[in-house]
């Protein structure tokens, strides 16, 4: 594997944990603005939205969660994949021209 495979592949879960956060983030702002809205529209049921919108948050921010862990493994195993098992940095140079 050369050293271009594994730069784009350190792009990729570049990406992928961007592209989780701001859907994280999109979601969580548009679950709490419907939040805020209702509160607004009927101040006395501002507990139980309050109540309401904590499990889907928990539940974005355990997907988010998650997917950064998977985006992080992707690029830890990366780092592995330059080295050879059994050879020197040298051998493994050699064996891949």
């Amino acid at each position: 594997m050369s050293l271009w495979h594994v730069g784009l592949g350190y792009l990729g879960a570049g990406f992928g944990v961007g592209i989780c956060m701001l859907g994280a983030a999109g979601g969580i702002g548009r679950l709490t603005s419907a939040a805020v809205e209702g509160t607004a529209r009927q101040p006395e049921a501002a507990g139980n939205i309050r109540t309401s919108m904590l499990i889907p948050a928990v539940l974005i921010e355990g997907l988010a969660f998650f997917a950064l862990v998977i985006c992080l493994m992707m690029a830890v195993a990366l780092n592995g994949a330059l080295k050879a098992p059994g050879a020197s940095a040298g051998q493994a140079a050699a064996a891949e021209k």
